[in-house]
């Protein structure tokens, strides 16, 4: 059975690269252009793991969304992406334990597979 991805990101170059790049690792793959959209996703996809974009509509829209998700019980592994230079989980600060990381964009494609692959895998990321 292949992983299932949830993308969210409000820029349709970064849905069409991340959607490409996990389908060509077998995996089933959704796109959603806001959290609003991803919200719905969730209920009907059931996503292995989100990609999320952190800065939509609101700077700080994709922690809010992860958390969210946390407060409802739903516990589904979280990877935020950032156009923020130099963006990192040591630069936020997050104490959001659904989200595993936070990777700058453009994200490096071997660096986010790999990170998706411990996720899938159970590990710690």
């Amino acid at each position: 059975m292949s992983k299932k991805v949830l993308i969210i990101d409000d820029d349709i170059d970064f849905l069409t690269a991340y959607g490409a790049l996990f389908r060509s690792r077998g995996c089933d793959v959704h796109t959603a252009f806001n959290t609003t959209e991803g919200r719905g996703e969730i209920d009907t996809f059931a996503p292995d793991l989100i990609i999320l974009d952190v800065m939509m509509e609101r700077a700080d829209e994709g922690f809010e969304f992860a958390q969210q998700l946390l407060d409802e019980k739903i516990r589904i592994p979280v990877i935020i992406t950032s156009s923020i230079a130099k963006a990192g989980q040591e630069l936020f600060d997050i104490d959001i334990p659904n989200v595993r990381a936070v990777m700058q964009k453009p994200v490096d494609f071997g660096e986010l597979t790999a990170l998706a692959e411990k996720i899938f895998a159970g590990q710690k990321a």
